[in-house]
Formats: C-alpha cells, sequence, structure tokens
C-alpha cells in the first residue's frame, strides 16, 4: 500500500481513504505497527523506527525477526498479552523494551486483533506512546519522596530528644523551686527556652506541610504543562478510531488525576478506577447508556458499578439519590 498523498495543488484527484490513512500512518507522531502472530514485523511507521533506534521503517523491519526475543525483555509477555486479545479483540498494557543500542525503555500499547471474513486472526495492529520519560519523572519523585520522609523521620527524631531534654529540664526546675526560691531569675531563662523550643517545633511542622504541598503543586504543574498540551494537539489531529479513542482515555484519566473529587471519592470509599470514573460521569448527570456509550460498557455493567459504589459509600438499600450525594460530595 502507497503511504504517499498527492500535494493537493498539484492534482485535482481526490484523496483516497487508503490516502488519507497511508498519510497519517507516515506522520502520526506516535508509533503504529502490524505484526504476525508469530510474533514478525509486518509493518511500522517512522515515529516507531525512531523510537527503537532506527533510521526507518524498512531497517527495523529487516533487523526485528522477532518481537518477543528482541523487543520484550519479558519474553513471556507477549504470549500473555496475546492470549488477552484473542479473549477481548484488545488489550492494553506497558512493558519495558529494548531498543536497537540495548539500552531500556518503558512503553504503553493498545494492542488489537484484526480478524478475517472468518473470524479468525489476521495479524495484530498496535499503537505505541514512549512513557521512559514519564517512568524517569516518576522515580524522581519517587526518590524526592524517600528523600522528604527521611528528613521527617530525623526532624522527628529531634523532636522528641527535645521532648526529653524539656522534659528532664521542667522536673529540675520544679525541683529547684522547691528547694530555692531565691532562683526565680534561672527558672524564667528556662521558661524563655521552652518557648523558643515550641517556635521551632511549629516552624518544623509547617515546613513539612509546604514540602508537602509543594510536591503536590509541581506534579499538578508538570500534568497540566507537560501532558495536557499534547493530548490537546492529539485530539487536533485527524487520528484512525482506536487512536482517537486511545488519546479521549487518556484525556480522561488525565482529568482523573487531576479532580479533587476523584481524589476525596478515592480516599474515602475505595473505589476502584472504573468506579471512580463512573461515580464522575454520574456526577455531571450523566445516565447509564451515556455512560456505557463513553466507557465502551453495557447498560447493565454500569448498572453494576452504580451498586457497588452505593454499597462502598454506604447507601445501599436507602433512599437516596445517588447522583444527589456525589454531587454533594464535590
Amino acid at each position: 500500500m502507497s503511504r504517499r498523498v498527492q500535494n493537493p495543488s498539484k492534482s485535482s484527484v481526490p484523496i483516497s481513504i487508503e490516502e488519507r490513512y497511508g498519510s497519517l500512518f507516515e506522520n502520526a507522531g506516535e508509533g503504529i505497527f502490524q505484526t504476525s502472530i508469530s510474533g514478525r514485523i509486518l509493518d511500522v511507521n517512522p515515529a516507531l523506527a525512531r523510537s527503537f533506534g532506527y533510521r526507518s521503517p524498512e531497517e527495523m523491519k529487516k533487523d526485528i525477526r522477532n518481537v518477543s526475543r528482541q523487543i520484550y525483555t519479558d519474553r513471556h509477555l507477549r504470549e500473555k498479552i496475546l492470549r488477552r486479545v484473542e479473549a477481548r479483540g484488545h488489550a492494553k498494557f506497558e512493558f519495558q523494551f529494548r531498543r536497537r543500542d540495548n539500552t531500556l525503555g518503558w512503553g504503553y500499547v493498545s494492542k488489537h486483533a484484526v480478524r478475517n471474513g472468518q473470524g479468525r486472526t489476521a495479524y495484530y495492529e498496535s499503537f505505541f506512546l514512549d512513557m521512559t520519560a514519564h517512568r524517569e519523572l516518576e522515580e524522581k519523585l519517587r526518590e524526592a519522596r524517600d528523600l522528604l520522609e527521611q528528613r521527617v523521620v530525623e526532624r522527628t527524631r529531634k523532636i522528641a530528644k527535645l521532648n526529653r531534654d524539656l522534659t528532664a529540664d521542667i522536673a529540675e526546675r520544679k525541683k529547684v523551686e522547691r528547694e530555692l526560691r531565691a532562683r526565680e531569675k534561672d527558672l524564667q531563662q528556662r521558661t524563655v527556652k521552652l518557648k523558643a523550643f515550641n517556635i521551632t517545633l511549629r516552624t518544623l511542622l509547617e515546613q513539612r506541610e509546604a514540602d508537602r504541598k509543594e510536591i503536590e503543586r509541581r506534579i499538578m504543574t508538570n500534568i497540566d504543562d507537560l501532558v495536557i498540551p499534547c493530548v490537546e494537539r492529539l485530539k487536533g489531529i485527524a487520528l484512525p478510531k482506536p487512536a482517537h479513542l486511545l488519546v479521549q482515555n487518556i484525556q480522561e484519566n488525565l482529568r482523573a488525576l487531576t479532580s479533587p473529587f476523584i481524589s476525596d471519592m478515592k480516599a474515602k470509599a475505595h473505589l476502584t478506577p472504573t468506579e471512580l470514573q463512573i461515580a464522575d460521569y454520574i456526577k455531571k448527570g450523566k445516565s447509564s447508556k451515556q455512560i456505557g456509550a463513553v466507557m465502551r460498557l453495557s447498560p447493565g455493567t454500569v448498572d453494576f458499578h452504580r451498586n457497588q459504589i452505593r454499597k462502598k459509600i454506604n447507601i445501599r438499600g436507602k433512599k437516596i439519590s445517588l447522583y444527589a450525594y456525589l454531587l454533594d460530595q464535590s
């Protein structure tokens, strides 16, 4: 299939759907690839070839003979994923991959089976996002969190020691006060020391809270400044339906991450990711049918999750509107 699209200014012939798809395949910023059942690469676009360190799709197809052995660091992972694809028709997963120069990275893949007229799988088509930078950011955030926790432990240890010293000082002060009233000046100095310690303690606690809020702010800022704009640009591109659904799913997950309502419900009711997303749609006034259409679930499945949500927030069997309850929590 030719993947070149003629310049409209040089020809009056309408562009076919195949040519439009070919142009999207060649120029997409995300990786798109097709593999056989046995693991041989059938086709890749330039973005995927670049992600794996190849100069062209042809070079990658020539070099890669079996993706399980040459791409996946876990050689058994592809077999597990394909069983899921054959059962459901599609699968989404993260995996560690190996580039041409043997360096490692992390990727997110949405894979689905392409069936022939007899309903058998002809090949697999997948969309790939390089998550290496995201993983590295998560690791840096984890290291920062560990460092913060270590500092809190050290400060807590120092505070405990100060508390012990203070207790001893107070006991000594009371003993001296009973024995010798003339040492009132010394007792006043110890009182000043106690006040200074309390100020130090409040400062330490306030700094700890400020550090926590700063980390949360940085995470939200990184998502708003680095991730959301990319997703918005993707929405403006004429993507195939599977890719469009993937972008929509990414956008909804990012919205869930940054939603105070979702965070509060997750902390209070321990809802699953699916239940959190359905709860958010219910709060927005969506019906089970509308939610099912967006999330590609049957209305019956959505109703099942509704009952689970009512159970977890302890209103099942009560004459309380789930919509009103969730709206009141926001």
